[in-house]
Protein backbone atom coordinates (compact mmCIF):
# COMPACT_ATOMS: atom_id res chain seq x y z
CA UNK A 1 0.00 0.00 0.00
CA UNK A 2 1.21 3.17 -1.11
CA UNK A 3 1.51 6.19 1.44
CA UNK A 4 -0.77 9.43 0.57
CA UNK A 5 1.22 12.82 0.05
CA UNK A 6 0.55 15.82 2.32
CA UNK A 7 -0.60 17.56 -0.78
CA UNK A 8 -3.44 14.63 -1.54
CA UNK A 9 -4.59 14.62 2.32
CA UNK A 10 -4.54 18.17 2.51
CA UNK A 11 -6.60 18.12 -0.55
CA UNK A 12 -8.85 16.05 0.13
CA UNK A 13 -9.98 17.23 4.03
CA UNK A 14 -10.25 20.62 2.97
CA UNK A 15 -12.49 19.30 -0.24
CA UNK A 16 -10.30 21.42 -2.70
CA UNK A 17 -11.35 19.64 -6.21
CA UNK A 18 -7.94 18.32 -8.35
CA UNK A 19 -9.03 20.65 -11.00
CA UNK A 20 -8.64 23.69 -8.88
CA UNK A 21 -5.33 23.23 -7.53
CA UNK A 22 -4.20 22.50 -10.88
CA UNK A 23 -5.67 25.43 -12.70
CA UNK A 24 -3.79 27.59 -9.19
CA UNK A 25 -0.28 25.24 -10.51
CA UNK A 26 -0.70 25.31 -14.10
CA UNK A 27 -0.39 21.87 -14.04
CA UNK A 28 -2.92 19.74 -15.77
CA UNK A 29 -5.58 17.36 -13.50
CA UNK A 30 -3.51 14.37 -14.42
CA UNK A 31 -0.14 15.50 -13.69
CA UNK A 32 -1.15 16.94 -10.25
CA UNK A 33 -2.81 13.57 -9.65
CA UNK A 34 0.33 11.60 -10.62
CA UNK A 35 2.16 13.77 -8.35
CA UNK A 36 -0.35 13.18 -5.32
CA UNK A 37 0.47 9.79 -5.85
CA UNK A 38 4.28 9.79 -5.89
CA UNK A 39 4.35 8.61 -9.48
CA UNK A 40 6.65 11.59 -10.57
CA UNK A 41 9.41 12.47 -8.61
CA UNK A 42 9.31 15.07 -6.25
CA UNK A 43 12.09 17.78 -7.17
CA UNK A 44 12.60 20.86 -5.35
CA UNK A 45 11.14 23.16 -8.15
CA UNK A 46 8.05 21.07 -8.18
CA UNK A 47 7.61 20.83 -4.39
CA UNK A 48 8.05 24.87 -4.79
CA UNK A 49 5.81 25.22 -7.09
CA UNK A 50 2.50 23.11 -5.49
CA UNK A 51 3.75 25.37 -1.90
CA UNK A 52 2.75 28.33 -4.58
CA UNK A 53 -0.58 26.51 -5.50
CA UNK A 54 -1.66 25.77 -2.08
CA UNK A 55 -0.96 29.44 -0.98
CA UNK A 56 -2.28 31.09 -4.58
CA UNK A 57 -6.00 28.91 -3.13
CA UNK A 58 -5.44 29.52 0.60
CA UNK A 59 -5.24 33.71 0.00
CA UNK A 60 -8.36 33.07 -2.90
CA UNK A 61 -10.38 31.26 -0.34
CA UNK A 62 -9.30 33.78 2.39
CA UNK A 63 -10.70 36.57 0.08
CA UNK A 64 -14.12 34.71 -0.60
CA UNK A 65 -14.81 34.44 2.63
CA UNK A 66 -14.56 37.79 3.81
CA UNK A 67 -16.73 38.91 1.11
CA UNK A 68 -19.49 35.82 2.50
CA UNK A 69 -18.57 37.49 5.62
CA UNK A 70 -19.61 40.79 4.12
CA UNK A 71 -22.58 39.81 2.51
CA UNK A 72 -23.87 37.97 5.85
CA UNK A 73 -23.48 40.74 7.70
CA UNK A 74 -25.61 42.84 5.10
CA UNK A 75 -28.62 40.28 5.68
CA UNK A 76 -28.41 39.14 8.71
CA UNK A 77 -31.86 38.69 10.35
CA UNK A 78 -33.20 39.02 6.83
CA UNK A 79 -31.62 35.70 5.42
CA UNK A 80 -35.16 34.51 4.21
CA UNK A 81 -36.67 37.44 3.17
CA UNK A 82 -36.67 38.39 -0.87
CA UNK A 83 -33.23 39.90 -1.94
CA UNK A 84 -32.45 43.41 -2.65
CA UNK A 85 -29.92 42.94 -5.14
CA UNK A 86 -29.74 39.79 -7.72
CA UNK A 87 -26.66 40.78 -8.68
CA UNK A 88 -25.04 38.05 -6.66
CA UNK A 89 -26.91 35.27 -7.96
Amino acid sequence: MSEQSNLYRLRCRYRIPLSELADASGCSNQYVSCVELGKIRATRRLSEKMDRAMEALIANRKRELLLLEADFLHCRGRLLQAAEDESHE
